[in-house]
């Protein structure tokens, strides 16, 4: 039930305008978007009407604290002593009814440059070990110090008169990189260093995974081609076993020995790109080794070899 204040609109036209939106808003019950639009009027132009309206539409929202605050506020600008009434009025009302949150930091916590926020924001140090009034709600309490972990948790604040505290511990210090110090009498020596081991999967390594899968599939291929040419040339000498001998079936013959020859040509030239898709993946895991492993650089050179009678290719690798 909202409490008359007399006239709280206010003068700019921009805050007036915000002022009218509310209190339509406030009437077609959509309560959160009312307060919003009555806080909007009164970040333009502060005016006790204002606040005292933002205090009623928090108090319906639940929003104890923020309206004990609006109420607070709005004592401070209050000329009018209605409007002054009511503002008293409901801060002696509310201010049993408060919810706090007291954020707990001992000593033995409090490290340089220690920063504790509450839902995201910076809590100022002196409201640490401090019960902070607040609305009820669930609360992010996080902090950070510089050369040390992170640290959050959550803690739920009841809607009224509730007293909670969350206590910081002392954060993790995290692992210091030390560079070993050369000792020139002996081996080298120095502080613990923790530093990632690199993958020995390198792109170029995993590059040459693919050349060897390709490889592989290549030789594999050359292998079934020369299986079958093998197996074309038997049948073509089944059929006539002597060459210099006409037989019957000496045209079937034949064509089986084409057949066969280009079978074997096709054998050949898979054996020819699978050996150097292989080798080339021999290359590419040995000069994409990580820093840490000695690499060798090697260079390799693939020629095409056709020629009568056979046809392949040349793999010349230099490291």
């Amino acid at each position: 039930m909202l409490i008359g204040v007399g006239n709280a609109a206010a003068q700019n036209a921009d805050a007036e305008a915000l002022f009218s939106e509310a209190e339509q808003l406030e009437a077609a019950g959509k309560i959160p978007e009312a307060c919003d639009a009555f806080e909007g009027s009164n970040r333009i132009e502060p005016r006790a009407g204002t606040l005292i309206r933002l205090g009623q539409c928090r108090e319906t929202q639940g929003r104890l604290v923020s309206a004990w605050s609006a109420y607070k506020d709005a004592l401070t600008r209050a000329k009018d002593p209605a409007k002054r009434q009511v503002a008293e009025q409901r801060v002696a009302a509310l201010g049993p009814r408060l919810s706090y949150l007291t954020v707990l930091v001992p000593d033995e916590s409090r490290i340089d440059g220690l920063i504790i926020l509450r839902n995201g924001k910076e809590l100022d140090a002196a409201l640490w070990n401090r019960a902070a009034p607040v609305d009820g709600g669930v609360y992010t309490i996080g902090g950070r110090a510089p050369g040390h972990e992170e640290w959050t948790t959550t803690v739920e604040v009841g809607a009224e008169a509730d007293k909670a505290s969350i206590e910081v511990p002392r954060f993790k210090e995290l692992r210091k990189l030390v560079d070993p110090v050369p000792d020139l009498k002996g081996p080298t020596t120095g502080g613990e260093i923790d530093r990632p081991t690199p993958s020995s999967i390198t792109p170029r390594r995993k590059i040459a995974l693919g050349a060897a899968g390709v490889g592989v599939v290549a030789l594999a291929g050359g292998l079934v081609f020369g299986m079958s040419a093998k197996g074309l040339q038997d049948d073509a000498f089944a059929l006539c076993p002597d060459p210099e001998i006409a037989c019957a079936d000496s045209a079937a013959a034949q064509d089986k020995l084409e057949q066969g020859q280009s079978k074997a040509l096709l054998a050949n030239i898979a054996y020819g790109v699978g050996a150097a898709a292989v080798i080339g993946a021999g290359v590419l895991w040995f000069t994409g080794a990580p820093r840490s492993e000695p690499a060798r650089v090697g260079r390799a050179t693939v020629r095409p070899i056709v020629r009568p009678g056979y046809s392949g290719v040349d793999v010349l690798v230099r490291f």
